[in-house]
């Protein structure tokens, strides 16, 4: 909700049809999460606002002023009968939050992100990044199904239905839900099992295509337009997480809601072993072969150290020699004539390991140990 304009939208009229997706809060079916909701285990410990425009359309438009980056911090504390602690983005704006505890991903839902609406169909929306390392930063895929023909207005009613992946979908002290499982391989650079930021950015709700905003598929975005105030654009209360980065292998079965105890065990069905894929976040081995040597590359989550991480090789599938080891976390150390590794990244590692041509190895694979 924008403050100072409730008069603007008492009466909401023209409907869109419904549309796919989960319904408002309080409705069947719908996915919206409450602030009170207990799996909430982390809430944002910093963030910086960069403000956008008040009406991003015209010319001599000052930037929106409602709130201060603090406001986002901590737990969801807006209502719809008191929508006053929030910060607002302004047309375009951003806010980058930072979390003192990294979160991951568990199965369902793992974060949620508040805004201050106090109807069920105005809805100011914003998209939704992450990063692992507050440079690289991630969008979740989102989906706006309202007619781009509808002329926005400052009153201006969107279904809910026709939302997905934008946040800002529910009223306030109801969060829209995200999945990290969603962007599992989008690059080696996110590691969904380490999230340190969420960056919200404001949604321009206008279908002049010099200013509209796009949803995954290419579509104009549709929200309300102009919200000429100083508390223009997404207002944002908080965000919060469910499960906290899991460093132990105990802790990280407990999320993942594994209740095997052998370790060899692969729970999820997906051919990598429980320990593998605690200790690599994947556990899949990446060969390339040249003229000279083989190169085997995979991930390593450097800051669990709960078990060691071995790269053997075979030349029958019977005998199998240790190639590489990192021990309980360190720097994966070469273990036989001839081998050499190269390592980038700080937390979530990329192991590079080059055999050499001459060797008699044709077969490899990751092991571990706790």
């Amino acid at each position: 909700m924008t403050l100072l304009k409730i008069s603007a939208v008492i009466a909401l009229a023209n409907q869109a049809l419904a549309g796919p997706y989960p319904p408002a809060a309080g409705q069947p079916g719908s996915n919206a999460i409450a602030a009170s909701d207990p799996r909430f285990t982390t809430w944002a410990t910093s963030c910086v606002v960069e403000r956008g425009p008040t009406e991003i359309g015209y010319l001599g438009s000052n930037l929106a002023t409602y709130g201060t980056d603090s406001a986002a911090t901590g737990a969801s504390d807006a209502t719809p009968n008191s929508p006053y602690p929030v910060v607002s983005l302004g047309d375009g704006g951003s806010a980058t939050l930072v979390y003192s505890q990294p979160f991951g991903d568990v199965p369902g839902p793992d974060f949620a992100v508040f805004e201050n609406g106090f109807s069920s169909n105005f809805l100011e929306l914003a998209h939704v990044e992450v990063s692992s390392d507050g440079v690289n930063f991630f969008r979740f895929p989102s989906a706006s199904l309202t007619a781009a023909s509808t002329t926005p207005s400052t009153g201006g009613p969107v279904d809910p239905t026709n939302v997905r992946n934008l946040a800002g979908k529910y009223i306030a002290g109801y969060g829209t839900p995200f999945d990290l499982a969603e962007l599992r391989n989008v690059s080696p650079q996110l590691d969904i099992q380490r999230i340190t930021h969420v960056r919200i950015i404001d949604v321009i709700g206008t279908n002049d295509p010099a200013f509209a905003s796009l949803d995954a598929a290419g579509h104009i975005i549709i929200d309300p337009y102009p919200t000429p105030y100083f508390s223009s654009g997404f207002d944002l209360d908080a965000v919060g997480a469910f499960s906290k980065t899991a460093i132990t292998f105990a802790a990280w079965k407990f999320s993942q809601g594994i209740t095997a105890t052998d370790p060899a065990t692969d729970s999820n069905h997906d051919g990598v072993p429980d320990l593998i894929e605690f200790l690599t976040g994947t556990g899949h081995l990446s060969p390339a072969i040249s003229r000279g040597s083989c190169t085997l590359s995979f991930p390593r989550l450097a800051y669990r150290s709960d078990g060691n991480l071995r790269l053997e090789g075979s030349a029958d599938l019977q005998h199998w020699t240790l190639l590489a080891l990192s021990d309980h976390g360190a720097t994966m150390a070469p273990m036989a004539a001839g081998v050499s590794i190269a390592e980038t990244g700080a937390a979530a590692v990329q192991t590079t390991v080059t055999i050499p041509s001459s060797s008699v190895w044709n077969f490899f694979r990751l092991a571990a140990e706790p």
